[in-house]
């Protein structure tokens, strides 16, 4: 069977590519001046790529749970996490609620807590450890607070990679979370997980490589082939996929980053019915304007039998024999 082109297991790569995440807080706990796991921005770095804190209509607060907290359904992607029994997606799966994806990472003894508790292991109780935990605590309180939703004004995104993976006006949402070599943002559609995008530092701490070219090695050598170019593609991509799940890198290599996407195909193939609200023409005319001029501009006086004019003198002048 031929495998260039196919995802075996849907999120296979997503294991291999961030295995480095344990690594990374291992390397910090033995820095005692490094507090920080991995040596990623915390706090208010976490509060949105780009640098937004609560975007555009979001008023910097999370939304309320919804009364669907069913499972998603099976076959959506997730069931393959399970089968490779590498935690790709740290317990995430699409179709989560914005506020299970936070309880996934921010309760006791979740994500986040793990990340940290690998350094305060190997601490001393003192001031060290008590900057750490509230390091920890900061970085919790920011994934929360980096809710941006994309509403009817423009967020500081559209000038950044990210542009082309939301539309306004559609009730859709994004929240990130830096980890060790990585951002992570989650975006959803009616607060509905549907695709996690990660943002990989090239040579950085989650062990892409140093160039897109390396990256789609490594990635091509964990999904068992190499994956197939996508024509007309805002930046350069590659793509596998299987029955229920796609999965995109992207050459953001300008940036110094390279895309690594995971979507639910099921979402994807329903995008043009779920944007179903257009973007507005910045240089469409105003409708009133539009309304006053639809049966074209001209001149009153074009055309026109000549008038008199008046002379220096106040004396009106005939008007000239044609």
């Amino acid at each position: 069977m031929k495998r260039s082109h196919v995802l075996p297991l849907a999120l296979a790569a997503f294991a291999g590519i961030f295995a480095a995440h344990a690594s990374g807080c291992a390397a910090a706990s033995k820095a005692p001046t490094q507090a920080s796991p991995g040596g990623e921005p915390t706090s208010d770095e976490s509060s949105g790529s780009g640098g937004e804190g609560s975007g555009s209509g979001g008023g910097g607060s999370s939304p309320s749970p919804r009364s669907d907290t069913s499972p998603a359904p099976a076959g959506t992607g997730t069931a393959a996490v399970v089968s490779a029994g590498a935690g790709t997606m740290d317990g995430v799966k699409f179709g989560m609620s914005r506020n299970d994806v936070f309880r996934v990472y921010n309760e006791a003894g979740g994500i986040i807590d793990k990340d940290y508790d690998a350094v305060l292991r190997k601490m001393q109780p003192g001031v060290q450890m008590k900057a750490t935990e509230a390091e920890r605590d900061n970085v919790k309180r920011g994934f929360e607070r980096s809710v941006i939703e994309f509403k009817d004004l423009p967020t500081g995104l559209d000038s950044t990679g990210l542009r082309t993976e939301y539309s306004y006006k559609n009730r859709e949402s994004i929240s990130t979370l830096d980890r060790p070599g990585k951002r992570r943002i989650f975006f959803f559609i009616g607060d509905r997980l549907w695709k996690v995008y990660d943002e990989v530092k090239l040579g950085g701490a989650a062990g892409l490589g140093g160039t897109y070219k390396e990256a789609l090695t490594k990635l091509g050598a964990q999904f068992g082939g190499a994956g197939k170019a996508v024509a007309g593609a805002p930046f350069p991509t590659t793509e596998w996929q299987d029955a229920t799940t796609h999965m995109r890198a992207v050459d953001r290599s300008s940036e110094k980053v390279v895309g690594v996407v995971l979507e639910e195909k099921s979402t994807l193939a329903n995008l043009p019915q779920l944007r179903s609200a257009k973007a507005d023409d910045p240089f469409a005319l105003d409708p009133s304007i539009s309304a006053v001029t639809k049966g074209g501009i001209s001149d009153p006086n074009a055309g026109g039998a000549p008038t008199a004019t008046a002379s220096a003198t106040g004396k009106v002048k005939p008007p000239k024999k044609k």
